[in-house]
């Protein structure tokens, strides 16, 4: 089941961030993150913690109930 939720969270940041017209390396700056690591979140790799979250909904300007949708 996690890994569903995994699933669904890359599935909309990889969405919302193009609608911003972000590159990964762009987003990653704002939240402190590496390009890489928002790739894996985006690709279901690695699951996200609440924090990162939360700073990339706020980074993205939607709320976090958004990435999961």
């Amino acid at each position: 089941m996690s890994k569903d939720i995994c699933k669904i969270f890359g599935r909309r940041l990889h969405k919302l961030r193009m609608q911003k017209g972000l590159s990964q390396e762009e987003l990653g700056f704002e939240v402190g993150l590496d390009k890489t690591t928002i790739g894996k979140y985006e690709l279901a790799k690695r699951c996200i913690n609440i924090r990162q979250a939360k700073s990339i909904a706020d980074a993205l300007g939607v709320k976090m109930s958004d990435l999961l949708d």
